[in-house]
């Protein structure tokens, strides 16, 4: 029985995400799928104003804002290091030696990017804000326990 609503449970969530997914426009839907055509984990939601979409695509957790026009807005993204550009890295190693980056959150938007990027040694945490024009500044410190 407990086997029969399990099944019966996940076709009603199944039906019912994929109705809301039909609610977005479609020419939205393909130009994601031609930008993002490795995306996997996707799922979109609908808000009075935007549609939001969250993916994952060659190890990079991503959400991304659009207008109901399908029109970029903003975007996130979660990474480590490697995905990071060179020049942000060798400016970090130089500034905070002996830190280790721990991991990146991109915002971006038309206009710029801003990077907050962790940092970590055996004592300390630190967060550094990076933006479009270069300036570094850490926003947070805290020590580990």
């Amino acid at each position: 029985m407990k086997k029969y609503l399990f099944i019966i449970y996940f076709l009603i969530v199944g039906l019912s995400s994929r109705a809301a997914v039909s609610t977005i426009n479609e020419k939205l839907i393909q130009s994601f799928n031609e930008s993002y055509p490795h995306a996997v984990k996707v799922s979109w939601l609908e808000f009075p104003e935007t549609y939001v979409v969250n993916f994952e695509e060659a190890g990079v957790k991503s959400t991304i804002h659009y207008n109901k026009d399908g029109s970029f807005l903003s975007a996130i993204r979660y990474y480590s290091e490697e995905k990071l550009p060179y020049y942000l890295i060798a400016t970090l190693k130089e500034k905070f030696p002996g830190k280790k980056i721990y991991s990146v959150t991109e915002l971006s938007n038309p206009y710029e990017i801003t990077y907050y990027i962790k940092l970590e040694d055996a004592k300390t945490w630190r967060t550094v804000k990076v933006d479009s024009d270069g300036n570094m500044v850490v926003i947070e410190k805290f020590n580990k326990a």
